[in-house]
């Protein structure tokens, strides 16, 4: 289920394409709801926002908590049969009707975390949308719109290095009942080694189509040293990080995922990753390829001070 931006030019040029995970799904068949019970909230007038400071006056902070899934499984995986993660969120633009071209984190009440690609050179207006689990459903879930985008300075198109931004979002997300953001990692936390899970709502397969509901998997996270040693080579920067298995392949993010959540569950699910770019979707020896979230912290909560967060 990843998400890809495809640089047309090389795709022309060459087979293995480095590409980014962002798609334009077409407009879905309405189906039967899925019967999942979701809060539908009403937004308030961006007129009428006002920035909330980061300390003092954040009423969520000491009864809610990040990263706890909701009870109750994208290539290889499962499908999610409630809204586990109330954090992933769907990114879509459109005027008649919503499509979906990316995927994103709530990390606290105000701001969802995202990959740079996905809003870059962008000009139409973004709605983010939570606790949607059938994106063919009635129910929207929690709506809200984008007033205000911050990509990272050092994005790098061309290298795609510093693939991070961030969404601010025109009316604070009420951090109660079944909705709660992911946790943030510590600083330099390092998660080589762990297993971790993608989701989103990107093509099913590579060439396939996308997902009316959000799909997991389990894709294990390897070093940045044999990530080096895989397809990728010397594409491999410090902020990024990759998951996946290399030898065999068949598990991963695709076009449509960019800029949702590799996640790792260490008592409570912590942002490992978001989902940048890779070869293809599931492929041997091309495993997914994720913005490093623990060498962006100080960005992070520098460009979301105005939100409230979670107690860790």
């Amino acid at each position: 289920m990843r998400r890809y931006l495809a640089l047309a030019a090389l795709l022309l040029a060459c087979s293995l394409t480095l590409a980014q995970y962002q798609y334009l799904a077409p407009q879905q068949t309405l189906r039967e709801q899925f019967g999942d019970v979701v809060e539908q909230l009403v937004e308030e007038p961006a007129s009428e926002v006002k920035a909330r400071p980061a300390r003092g006056g954040c009423s969520t902070k000491a009864n809610c908590f990040c990263g706890t899934p909701n009870v109750n499984r994208i290539v290889g995986g499962q499908q999610v049969r409630s809204n586990k993660y109330p954090w992933t969120a769907q990114l879509v633009k459109g005027r008649y009707y919503a499509r979906l071209f990316c995927g994103g984190s709530l990390i606290n009440d105000r701001y969802v975390l995202t990959a740079a690609h996905c809003v870059y050179g962008n000009r139409d207006q973004i709605t983010v949308r939570l606790l949607q689990l059938d994106r063919s459903s009635s129910d929207p879930g929690i709506v809200r719109k984008v007033v205000r985008t911050t990509i990272h300075p050092k994005y790098d198109p061309t290298r795609i290095i510093n693939d991070v931004a961030l969404l601010r979002l025109e009316s604070p997300v009420p951090l109660t009942g079944n909705m709660r953001p992911v946790c943030l990692p510590d600083v330099n936390h390092n998660f080589d080694g762990k297993t971790a899970t993608v989701a989103g709502w990107g093509l099913v397969k590579e060439g396939g189509t996308t997902s009316n509901y959000l799909q997991e998997v389990s894709v294990p996270i390897i070093t940045n040293q044999q990530c080096r040693a895989t397809r990728y080579k010397d594409k491999i920067a410090d902020v990024m990080l990759c998951a996946g298995l290399v030898k065999s392949g068949g598990k991963d993010a695709c076009q449509g995922d960019s800029g949702g959540p590799l996640i790792v569950n260490e008592g409570r699910y912590k942002l490992a990753g978001v989902v940048s770019f890779g070869y293809g979707c599931a492929q041997a020896n091309a495993p997914g390829v994720y913005a490093r979230v623990s060498k962006f912290l100080d960005w992070i909560k520098k460009n979301s001070a105005d939100g409230c967060y979670c107690q860790s």
